[in-house]
């Protein structure tokens, strides 16, 4: 299928993955809404999209809003959700109550109210393709609250891709890959770990946000994928 001048929403596009798809399926044609939080932000993606994209400031926490965001857009193909959650970092016993519900409220939660809101614009066989992460398929210390998040839209994902059916439902589960999510450690602590995570993958090197996009657009594109997880993480979950 091309996705020529069909019409997708990125919520989470402003930055990183999110960005990366939605200049990706401007190249090739789509017609491209970028949502986000910060009105700036936006207008400076927008202006990396190559062909028509439109920025819409929205809090995705708040249904109201959410409402008024598509009541904005009107009809879609396809919904990508590619929003980043909460600080829900570290040791098990110092991750607070607060800081593992903000991160549910931002993500879980608001990867469930986006769609609920898209729903009835979504066209009824176009497709969602949700962006969760490696920490729901890896155990790592210190990413006990990510893999709690991820995970629930996991096997979210995978119920809704029947009972929403012939809307087709995918997750794209990306490693580590560098994106501004990185950007607030100290650059000496960034590169060493990311040199690091290099050495140790099949591939030689960590992810960019471009190799998600383009696991974006095939899942858009390929009417006979849904249900998929598809693990993008450089080989990271093979056994030694």
């Amino acid at each position: 299928m091309t996705i020529a001048q069909q019409r997708v929403l990125i919520i989470g596009g402003s930055s990183g993955m999110g960005l990366a798809t939605a200049q990706r399926l401007g190249q090739a044609g789509a017609e491209v809404f970028i949502a986000g939080r910060d009105q700036s932000r936006l207008e400076a993606a927008v202006r990396t999209v190559q062909g028509k994209a439109v920025g819409i400031a929205a809090d995705f926490t708040d249904p109201a809003s959410l409402a008024a965001m598509i009541g904005r857009i009107g009809r879609l193909d396809h919904l990508v959700l590619a929003a980043g959650g909460g600080a829900a970092w570290g040791p098990f016993a110092q991750v607070t109550a607060d800081a593992l519900r903000r991160a549910f409220e931002l993500k879980l939660l608001g990867y469930w109210q986006s769609l609920q809101a898209a729903l009835p614009v979504l066209r009824k066989d176009g497709s969602v393709v949700m962006l969760t992460g490696a920490a729901s398929r890896v155990a790592m210390n210190g990413t006990a609250g990510l893999a709690a998040v991820n995970g629930g839209i996991t096997q979210m994902a995978q119920t809704l891709a029947r009972e929403l059916a012939p809307l087709r439902v995918n997750v794209v589960s990306p490693g580590l890959v560098d994106t501004p999510a990185y950007d607030g450690m100290p650059a000496e602590a960034k590169a060493g770990m990311f040199a690091a995570a290099a050495r140790s993958l099949p591939v030689g090197r960590t992810g960019r946000s471009e190799d998600i996009a383009a696991a974006v657009e095939m899942l858009i594109a390929n009417t006979f994928a849904t249900g998929v997880l598809l693990d993008l993480d450089g080989g990271a979950r093979m056994p030694l």
